[in-house]
């Protein structure tokens, strides 16, 4: 029996300010965005990421931003279960995004980390924890 070809089409994720998700996604983390509208009416912003289409909206009143960091087995610093990610960079792609986000005023993990050369640690505005890692290109 074969396997159904299942995949995420989409994520939805609801934040307090659409151009800094903007900023933090489109500049700094350099995805393709695929819409783009911040008005009285709307705030919404997507990118298509493979099968999948990740969907920022703003929220209808004020979300708390997290400040604390994910539990992961990458590090020993994570506080809170929560939601967090892994973006899977390689080569030259991992070392310019690494580059831009430390020199953005993104809060970046300071703690050990279990692979420091291969791994670095950030939160978007809303404080989601993202491991930013260091992939091998013969994956």
């Amino acid at each position: 029996m074969s396997k159904p070809n299942i995949y995420i089409n989409t994520i939805f994720r609801y934040c307090n300010d659409i151009d800094a998700m903007r900023h933090f996604y489109t500049d700094l983390l350099a995805l393709d965005e695929t819409y783009y509208r911040n008005d009285e009416e709307h705030g919404w912003l997507t990118y298509q990421i493979g099968h999948t289409q990740l969907v920022f909206t703003r929220a209808s009143s004020p979300l708390a931003i997290e400040t604390e960091w994910a539990k992961s087995p990458a590090y020993s610093g994570g506080t809170k279960e929560m939601q967090s990610w892994v973006v899977a960079l390689t080569g030259d792609n991992y070392q310019a995004t690494i580059e831009r986000i430390k020199s953005s005023d993104a809060p970046i993990y300071e703690g050990e980390i279990n692979r420091p050369e291969l791994l670095l640690l950030a939160q978007d505005p809303m404080g989601m924890t993202i491991e930013f890692w260091l992939e091998s290109e013969d994956n």
